[in-house]
């Protein structure tokens, strides 16, 4: 599917049907911008242009262009990209099922005895992963799960659970959007 907004933005949508309930989205132009709104499905988000404004859980992030926006299940948010120059924002909604461990055709999320579930790690807002290495794998990743008769992409799992560990060890990079970690627009 395909939209475009008065020349404003066009905004692509996949659902690849080898993964139930996921989708992707890419969105290009010279600004985005969405209402406060919430879903349940885990959001990732990275513009390759713009320097998003994310407000996600009562807080206010900065995300540097090529950042990667993780927004958990429930928390209300919206994202705002503004440069000045054309800018493409890939995005993915994943739903929560797949954190829990309950991975289409027999894969998993590994997680780890003794750490807290995925839901957990996930509470307490937004987060902002600036880290060019998680940035080219995760457009990577989006350009794979977008082609026709894909049947499985071992990436996916990989990406989740490398991001359920950073924010469980809260590594270098990441910008949590709670309370005591706030960085305004």
């Amino acid at each position: 599917m395909v939209t475009e907004w008065e020349g404003y933005a066009t905004a692509q949508v996949w659902r690849p049907a080898s993964y139930p309930g996921l989708v992707l989205y890419r969105v290009s132009g010279r600004a985005t911008s969405q209402a406060l709104h919430v879903h349940d499905e885990l959001q990732l988000t990275l513009d390759a242009g713009h320097v998003q404004q994310v407000s996600c859980g009562g807080a206010n992030l900065m995300a540097p262009p090529g950042s990667l926006v993780v927004i958990p299940p429930g928390e209300v948010h919206a994202l705002r990209g503004e440069g000045g120059r054309p800018g493409v924002s890939y995005g993915m909604l994943v739903p929560a099922a797949y954190l829990r461990g309950a991975a289409p055709s027999g894969q998993a999320v590994q997680e780890v005895e003794g750490e807290p579930p995925a839901e957990e790690l996930l509470l307490g807002g937004g987060a902002v992963l600036d880290d060019p290495e998680v940035a080219r794998d995760f457009v990577a990743l989006h350009r794979a799960l977008r082609a026709p008769g894909l049947l499985k992409e071992p990436r996916l799992w990989a990406l989740l659970s490398a991001l359920l560990s950073r924010l469980e060890t809260g590594q270098a990079g990441f910008r949590r959007g709670n309370a005591a970690s706030q960085a305004s627009p």
